[in-house]
């Protein structure tokens, strides 16, 4: 018996350890992401805290609170600052605020973050390596 035992117990580890050789989830939390959709204004990114998300828009600053359960996720109360640009600048970046504000559900593979919004449009973005860990 205690070697059945033993050998459940072997079974079990071995196959509970091969779970990481899959693709590799990752947290939401002090991470920054930087935005690479095709025709979007150069280095658009996302980070998220504890509670709070955080971003540049391609001019300005945006920031706002975030709740999140399971894969579920809701991006609200976006604030951000008023700098001025280019129209066709400040017009891609309206955009974009929009679809943040639309945002339903996130997933995170290897260093890729997803966000699909309620009409099924995503937006997808690399970890940003850069962001120095303190």
């Amino acid at each position: 018996m205690k070697k059945v035992m033993g050998l459940l117990l072997m079974i079990t580890i071995l196959f509970g350890g091969c779970t990481s050789l899959g693709t590799k989830k990752q947290k939401l939390v002090g991470k920054e992401y930087i935005l690479v959709q095709e025709n979007s204004i150069p280095n658009v990114l996302i980070g998220f805290d504890e509670h709070n998300f955080y971003g540049f828009s391609g001019l300005n600053n945006y920031f706002g609170r975030y709740e999140k359960k399971g894969n579920k996720i809701k991006l609200e109360k976006l604030g951000s600052t008023l700098m001025a640009g280019s129209d066709k600048v400040m017009k891609m970046e309206t955009e974009y605020l929009n679809k943040i504000e639309k945002v339903q559900y996130y997933s995170i593979e290897d260093d890729i973050l997803t966000l699909e919004l309620n009409d099924g449009e995503v937006l997808k973005y690399k970890e940003n390596k850069k962001l120095e860990k303190k």
